[in-house]
């Protein structure tokens, strides 16, 4: 039954029964025939519904013409940005002009997020061709030039990997934002050392070259999904051999882990440093993706990303997630 009929039933029964009450009363207690008095119910009865129509369709005339503004809406063609609630033909009532703010509100939330998602699209197009462009001029220049020594060559090949490597990452740690939009983790007891020493082999060449020193010490357990609590360590070991002088170590703790270097420290707050694509970085090619990443996978896990203090004097990322002993 719709909105509009259960309100027409409830005002005509409103009009009806105190006037059926009184009429059964005053014909039982008085005299004469029966028929005035079915007629005069008829009458009251026909009344009541005439009332409970009209007044019925006058209360809900804001709310079909709130109706009829969001259909328009849902059919209108053209930017999001460009919608808005036509205005009432009459002032509504204040519940109504309350739910047309929220309405309101809602499609500002909708329009802002859709330019977010614009602006981001655009950021990581470009942070994306950026290294294929230079991948692609070193690869022309190989083809082009003959005469080539070893050293050069080499060293083309490698500024070649690290290009490649830069838009490795930055997919990488979209596929890791685009798990954690489409699903909760999914939560398994890990061994931090083990995950830490794991992941620790895959750096040791890159280290190596850069000379680096990477440490690992201590022991804990956590519960969190392994493949995003790698990509997130993966992270934050970047961003220290990025800047490291010649050590990284990983601390690990029940629950945590804690990634120091012995860098010139974070240039800005973490919170400044956490917003994807950031303007002005001064890593080429990060887009700003890789502690953002980081702190949204200690976020869908119930922990946070934070700054600590390093014992090597430069920068130090802790990463909290769920305790082993919590369960």
């Amino acid at each position: 039954m719709s909105l509009r009929a259960r309100l027409f039933l409830v005002i005509a029964l409103l009009a009806f029964l105190p006037n059926l009450v009184l009429a059964l009363t005053l014909g039982l207690m008085g005299e004469g025939p029966w028929l005035p008095l079915l007629l005069w119910l008829l009458l009251l009865a026909l009344v009541s519904a005439l009332v409970g129509f009209f007044l019925a369709r006058s209360l809900l005339r804001p709310l079909e013409e709130l109706t009829r503004a969001l259909t328009y809406l849902s059919l209108k063609e053209g930017p999001v940005q460009a919608l808005q609630l036509p205005p009432p033909k009459e002032p509504p009532p204040a519940e109504v002009a309350l739910l047309r703010r929220r309405f309101q509100e809602l499609l500002a939330r909708l329009q802002s997020l859709l330019e977010a998602r614009e602006a981001f699209y655009g950021a990581l197009a470009h942070d994306l061709k950026t290294p294929l462009l230079s991948a692609i001029r070193a690869l022309e220049y190989l083809e082009k030039e003959d005469h080539l020594g070893r050293a050069r060559r080499v060293e083309l090949l490698g500024q070649l990997k690290e290009e490649l490597s830069r838009a490795y990452r930055l997919v990488e740690n979209l596929l890791a934002l685009s798990r954690l939009e489409a699903r909760t983790p999914q939560r398994e007891t890990l061994n931090l050392r083990a995950l830490v020493e794991d992941l620790l082999l895959r750096y040791r060449e890159e280290a190596s070259r850069r000379g680096v020193d990477l440490l690992v010490e201590g022991a804990g357990l956590a519960r969190g999904e392994r493949l995003l609590v790698e990509r997130a360590l993966a992270n934050l070991l970047d961003n220290a051999l990025r800047h490291a002088r010649n050590r990284v170590r990983v601390r690990v703790e029940e629950g945590a882990l804690a990634v120091e270097d012995d860098g010139p420290g974070l240039p800005l707050p973490l919170e400044a440093l956490a917003q994807p694509f950031r303007q002005g970085g001064t890593n080429r090619g990060s887009a700003g993706l890789g502690l953002y990443t980081a702190g949204r996978v200690a976020e869908a896990h119930g922990g946070r990303l934070l700054t600590c203090q390093s014992s090597l004097g430069g920068a130090c990322l802790r990463l909290e997630l769920p305790s082993a002993r919590e369960l």
